[in-house]
């Protein structure tokens, strides 16, 4: 493809802002897209966003954005990638708001939680699109960041190792190369490619990490008591941290029975670099995920949040979802999930992400699953 010199960003939350600053920062001519004007009037008239420290303190960091606007059609005109780091639960929305505008070879890339390649291609088969478009996601958003104010984020940590898959998954090659040019080297980044679509969707550390802690410290959460850190020593204690290594293992089965390489949490915890000691070596689980930067992390005071609106029917569903698609049980996957919907009173198996919402037919076979996944076609 051509040389990049435009990024659109769509989506103005705490993720927007961080990647329109980075994409600004490197130099891109960034277009930055919200559906309300309000959220980017800051930007706006600034004509750049801030990056702040883990204090709240200026970097001497700072991403100029050519454009904010709520024009879909104005922010899309001429990028040649078109980065969406939003929230899974308006990932079809999205896609269906910017595909009728997408163009021949443009590359989009969904920013936060795996599987958006295959949402992005089956709305596009619906929507009778036949342009040869890249879809591609990762499995994590690239930064931990907030927004602050109108046109400041804060920069609390850059998630170095990031796992990018693509839809269908011979692209690869092709939005590696794009994705290395965003995400460099230079500042520490890794992109390992992903294997199939599925792959991001395993290697989900927000699914895997924040739900049980959720369920097992409700009572704190939900009465309010303060201090109160998700990441916590007090939170996660060695019984809580075996619910994540149960369920660690249960997704760890499905790739597996789908051929994949897997690596368990606390391999993948060294790969990101977020090993609090420093060793080379593999820490046993619970040395490994009392991390200092997370630990420092306060709340949430709400069972009504983000870790369990989107990490149970975006994360957990889908894995059980999966293993009975292969035959693969998840009975402390499924456990987490029950008790969940008891706790915020919802069916979150009937709204969640499921095989069949991905464009995935149940009753393939483990090949034909993974000839479609590699070549976009049963």
């Amino acid at each position: 493809m051509q040389p990049i010199r435009k990024i659109a960003v769509l989506g103005a939350g705490s993720g927007g802002f961080m990647c329109a600053a980075d994409m600004g920062s490197l130099g891109f001519e960034v277009a930055l897209f919200s559906r309300e004007m309000d959220r980017i009037k800051g930007v706006k008239e600034h004509g750049s966003i801030e990056v702040l420290d883990i204090d709240s303190k200026p970097t001497g960091m700072s991403g100029k954005v050519s454009l904010a606007t709520s024009d879909m059609k104005e922010a899309l005109k001429g990028a040649q990638v078109i980065l969406n780091p939003i929230p899974y639960f308006a990932c079809e929305e999205y896609a269906r708001l910017v595909l009728p505008h997408l163009e021949e070879g443009q590359v989009v890339i969904y920013l936060g939680k795996g599987g958006a390649s295959l949402t992005w291609a089956k709305v596009a088969r619906e929507l009778g699109i036949r342009k040869k478009i890249y879809f591609a996601d990762t499995n994590t958003l690239p930064y931990g960041a907030s927004r602050k104010g109108e046109h400041q984020v804060r920069l609390e940590n850059r998630t170095l190792n990031l796992i990018l898959a693509t839809f269908p998954g011979k692209d690869i090659d092709v939005v590696a190369e794009v994705a290395s040019h965003l995400f460099t080297k230079e500042h520490g980044y890794e992109i390992r490619k992903g294997q199939n679509a599925i792959d991001s969707i395993l290697v989900d550390y927000n699914a895997i990490t924040h739900t049980p802690p959720m369920v097992c410290n409700a009572a704190r959460i939900e009465s309010g008591e303060k201090p109160f850190f998700l990441f916590g020593k007090k939170e996660n204690t060695p019984g809580v941290v075996r619910m994540i290594e149960r369920i660690d293992r249960e997704r760890m089965a499905i790739g597996q029975a789908l051929g994949m390489q897997q690596w368990t949490l606390e391999e993948e915890i060294k790969m990101v670099k977020w090993n609090p000691h420093g060793e080379d070596d593999v820490l046993p689980l619970y040395d490994a995920i009392h991390t200092p930067f997370l630990e420092v992390c306060e709340g949430p005071y709400t069972l009504d949040t983000r870790h369990l609106q989107e990490d149970i029917p975006y994360g957990l569903v889908t894995y059980s979802s999966l293993g009975r698609m292969l035959g693969v049980p998840t009975p402390v996957t499924d456990a987490i999930i029950t008790l969940s919907e008891v706790l915020l009173q919802k069916d979150f198996r009937a709204i969640g992400r499921t095989v069949e919402s991905l464009g995935i037919n149940p009753s393939w076979s483990r090949k034909k699953l993974a000839t479609y996944l590699r070549e976009g076609k049963a």
